[in-house]
Formats: C-alpha cells, structure tokens, sequence
C-alpha cells in the first residue's frame, strides 16, 4: 500500500509539472505575440519608436528563452533570437520594408514553436 501511495504522488507531481508547464509555455507566446503586434504596427507606420520597442522585446524574450530551456529544448528557440537581431539590423538601417517582412517571419516561428513546445495529442498518437 505505501509503494501505491508514492507512485500516485509521483505521478500527481509529473501531472502537475506538466500542465505548469503547459501554462507557462502558452503564457510566453502569448504575450510574445501581443509584443510582435505591436512592432508590426510601429514598423507599418514607419516609427522611430519601433527600434526601441523591438530591442525591449528582445530583451525580455532573452530571459523568457533561458527559463524555456531550462525544462524543454528546442533549436528553433536560438533561432528565434537570430531573427529578432536579423529584425533589429533591419530596423537600424532603416529598411523598414525588410523589417517588416522579418516581423512576419518571426510571427510564423512564433506560432510554429508553441506548437512545438505544446502538448497536443498529436505527441502522443
């Protein structure tokens, strides 16, 4: 009885890692999504702003990476980073159309890693 006992609290313990996982993960790309919006609309409307918004999110997505890694791995998530810089030099030089297609490309790998760092059923089966 005492070996049932522990294997259900492990198991309790894995579920909810798992799912505060699953909540974190959505979380970060949500908000992510949201910050990327917001470029998007600085850069259509060719704002001097828009270089400082995107080194912000740069920044914070930096932090939000490391804490990703720390319980899931993925090598798109480096890439990510890769193209906000690819983004940001766009924007430093000014070539606001080449920033803006780089934003929409780094909507597209947005959605691509939640999907990826997600639990879906499609893992499973």
């Amino acid at each position: 009885m005492k070996k049932f006992v522990i294997a259900i609290a492990i198991l309790l313990v894995i579920l909810t890692a798992g799912i505060l996982e699953n909540v974190y993960v959505d979380k970060v790309f949500s908000s992510l999504d949201d910050r990327l919006y917001d470029v998007e609309q600085l850069v259509h409307e060719q704002s001097q702003t828009a270089l400082d918004q995107l080194r912000s999110l740069t920044d914070w997505w930096e932090d939000r990476r490391r804490m990703l890694e720390l319980f899931t791995y993925s090598p798109d998530l480096r890439a990510f980073s890769v193209a906000l810089g690819e983004t940001e030099g766009s924007l430093e030089s000014e070539d606001f159309q080449n920033a803006l297609s780089k934003i929409q490309s780094l909507l597209v790998m947005s959605s691509n890693l939640h999907r990826i760092l997600d639990f879906n059923l499609e893992d499973i089966i």
